[in-house]
């Protein structure tokens, strides 16, 4: 694989997803770290106890805030989802960002992106933004603001990923299909938590058969896929 993808300032997530914790020009340092206590309360409450229980007051009393200091930076329940949906996809790009640069370049690196999948999978921020989505479904306001913010993460991440890939592994026809089974095998597994028996030996299947499509072997069944996919 390619080194240093992210190394340039110019690729950062800065450029690419706004930063709700900012509190604009003049603001006190102490302001956005109160934005960012907010906002850490905020996931903490969605992960923990889901979309509904992630009321404004709620939130406050998690921050340890007056109801006033709370109106202060998010007036509204809207105001503080919006930034709330923001903040996680913002920070799931970075976690993102993060694993991809303390990744091996060498043979294993393919394999332990699997790991490394799975670990971040296991975060509150996962599972805020599990709850988000799964909201989203039936609130129109929260997919207005959703929705994009979710496509724009879905294209920064193939484009890392395409800046990390040797020419021949970005270029190949089943390099989508490698991170969609990757991705969502993984996610689906993490958000529905469905393996109630034999658990580490499925478990440990799965990851096998996500390590074993990276391979020549791999390559040429999901080149059929592919294939048999056009007809």
């Amino acid at each position: 694989c390619r080194h240093g993808p992210m190394d340039d300032p110019q690729d950062s997530v800065t450029d690419h997803f706004p930063d709700p914790t900012e509190v604009g020009e003049g603001g006190f340092a102490k302001s956005k770290a109160t934005r960012v206590r907010i906002l850490e309360a905020a996931i903490a409450l969605l992960a923990d106890s889901g979309y509904t229980a992630m009321s404004t007051p709620a939130v406050a009393r998690a921050a340890n805030l007056s109801r006033t200091a709370m109106l202060h930076h998010f007036p509204s329940r809207r105001a503080l989802v919006d930034a709330v949906v923001q903040y996680v996809i913002r920070r799931r790009v970075e976690m993102q960002e993060e694993m991809q640069a303390h990744l091996p370049h060498d043979a294993t690196f393919r394999g332990r992106s699997v790991d490394s999948t799975w670990e971040q999978l296991q975060t509150r921020e996962f599972k805020a933004f599990c709850e988000l989505s799964m909201a989203a479904r039936t609130d129109a306001e929260l997919a207005a603001v959703f929705q994009p913010a979710l496509a724009a993460f879905d294209k920064y991440r193939r484009e890392m990923a395409v800046k990390l890939a040797e020419p021949a592994v970005a270029s190949s026809p089943v390099f989508d299909l490698r991170r969609d089974l990757h991705r969502f095998l993984l996610e689906g597994l993490a958000q529905q938590n469905g393996i109630t028996f034999n658990k580490e030996a499925r478990l440990a299947a799965l990851f096998a058969f996500l390590k074993l499509a990276w391979s020549d072997e791999g390559e040429a069944f999901l080149e059929r896929a592919v294939e048999e996919a056009k007809c």
